[in-house]
Protein backbone atom coordinates (compact mmCIF):
# COMPACT_ATOMS: atom_id res chain seq x y z
CA UNK A 1 0.00 0.00 0.00
CA UNK A 2 1.21 3.50 -0.81
CA UNK A 3 -0.11 6.78 0.59
CA UNK A 4 -0.74 10.10 -1.15
CA UNK A 5 -0.93 13.32 0.86
CA UNK A 6 -3.60 15.93 0.13
CA UNK A 7 -3.54 19.27 1.96
CA UNK A 8 -6.33 21.85 2.05
CA UNK A 9 -5.66 25.45 3.06
CA UNK A 10 -8.65 27.48 4.27
CA UNK A 11 -8.51 31.23 3.72
CA UNK A 12 -10.05 34.28 5.34
CA UNK A 13 -11.32 37.27 3.33
CA UNK A 14 -8.61 39.61 2.05
CA UNK A 15 -9.58 42.37 4.49
CA UNK A 16 -9.79 40.11 7.57
CA UNK A 17 -7.93 40.91 10.78
CA UNK A 18 -7.94 38.29 13.54
CA UNK A 19 -10.52 36.34 11.53
CA UNK A 20 -12.35 33.64 13.49
CA UNK A 21 -14.28 32.17 10.57
CA UNK A 22 -16.20 30.84 8.92
CA UNK A 23 -13.41 29.56 6.70
CA UNK A 24 -13.72 28.60 3.05
CA UNK A 25 -11.37 26.26 1.25
CA UNK A 26 -8.85 28.32 -0.68
CA UNK A 27 -6.37 25.88 -2.16
CA UNK A 28 -5.57 22.19 -2.22
CA UNK A 29 -2.23 20.68 -3.09
CA UNK A 30 -0.22 17.54 -2.72
CA UNK A 31 3.50 16.83 -2.77
CA UNK A 32 4.69 14.85 -5.79
CA UNK A 33 5.56 11.94 -3.53
CA UNK A 34 4.09 8.64 -2.41
CA UNK A 35 4.66 7.57 1.18
CA UNK A 36 5.23 4.22 2.81
CA UNK A 37 4.04 3.69 5.51
CA UNK A 38 1.09 5.95 6.43
CA UNK A 39 2.99 7.29 9.44
CA UNK A 40 5.54 8.88 7.08
CA UNK A 41 2.68 10.63 5.25
CA UNK A 42 1.23 11.98 8.50
CA UNK A 43 4.63 13.12 9.78
CA UNK A 44 5.38 14.98 6.55
CA UNK A 45 1.92 16.61 6.63
CA UNK A 46 2.50 17.92 10.16
CA UNK A 47 5.89 19.32 9.16
CA UNK A 48 4.46 21.02 6.05
CA UNK A 49 1.66 22.57 8.10
CA UNK A 50 4.23 23.84 10.61
CA UNK A 51 6.12 25.59 7.79
CA UNK A 52 2.89 27.10 6.43
CA UNK A 53 2.01 28.43 9.89
CA UNK A 54 5.33 30.27 10.12
CA UNK A 55 3.92 32.77 7.63
CA UNK A 56 0.13 32.30 7.71
CA UNK A 57 -2.09 31.08 10.54
CA UNK A 58 -4.90 29.77 8.36
CA UNK A 59 -6.44 26.39 9.12
CA UNK A 60 -4.84 23.60 7.13
CA UNK A 61 -6.27 20.10 6.99
CA UNK A 62 -4.69 17.00 5.53
CA UNK A 63 -5.69 13.54 4.44
CA UNK A 64 -3.43 10.59 3.72
CA UNK A 65 -5.13 8.56 1.01
CA UNK A 66 -4.37 4.85 0.55
CA UNK A 67 -3.50 3.75 -2.97
CA UNK A 68 -2.77 0.28 -4.21
CA UNK A 69 0.95 0.24 -4.95
CA UNK A 70 0.65 -2.18 -7.88
CA UNK A 71 -2.15 -3.52 -10.04
CA UNK A 72 -2.19 -7.01 -11.56
CA UNK A 73 -1.99 -7.62 -15.30
CA UNK A 74 -5.38 -7.11 -16.92
CA UNK A 75 -6.59 -4.61 -14.32
CA UNK A 76 -9.55 -2.47 -15.48
CA UNK A 77 -8.59 0.90 -16.89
Amino acid sequence: MSWALILAVYLAPDNAVNWDGPWKIGKTFHPEKLYQPEAECRTDAIQIIGRIHQGMLAPVRFQCVALTAELPAGAPR
